[in-house]
């Protein structure tokens, strides 16, 4: 701690491009989470303080639009909106490289923030994991459908 704050250092601080991109956000926002193209990944738990939602807009395995919703501290917030642009315009397979350690490196979050970095991660995960599950069970129904329920 300094001086006479309340608040470790290392928790009160945060890099310029943390305050840059809270201050200037890109890709908040939400999508509907029925709609046939949309992923929806979460993790962490807001009665905890800490919640990322990260949405992915599919077609053709391209991401053609991201969007984010942080409840938390500010690198939670950059954190999501940082993995939601270099995921948009990304195959699902290269937006599934996307590293918790990059995105830390990035924002230059210091140690005891990043886990915020690994919520994004996470949540980014697995919006990827359920659109292929929704198009995995879309191909299922269509089968069925296609069969007239005999296969």
């Amino acid at each position: 701690m300094k001086g006479g704050d309340l608040v470790p250092a290392d928790y009160a601080e945060v890099s310029a491009k943390v305050a840059m991109r809270c201050a200037a956000l890109s890709h908040a926002g939400s999508m509907d989470p029925s709609h046939p193209e949309v992923g929806t990944g979460a993790s962490g738990k807001s009665a905890e303080g800490e919640f990322v939602r990260i949405q992915l807009r599919v077609r053709r395995e391209t991401i053609l639009e991201a969007r984010f919703k942080a409840f938390g501290c500010s690198g939670s917030i950059a954190s999501a909106s940082l993995a939601s642009e270099w995921a948009e315009g990304r195959t699902l397979e290269e937006a599934g490289t996307i590293r918790d350690s990059d995105l830390a490196s990035a924002l230059e979050l210091p140690a005891a923030r990043r886990h915020c970095a690994s919520l994004a991660e996470e949540a980014l995960q697995r919006a990827i994991l359920n659109y292929r599950e929704k198009c995995r069970l879309g191909d299922h129904l269509n089968s069925i459908v296609s069969t007239g329920g005999s296969q």
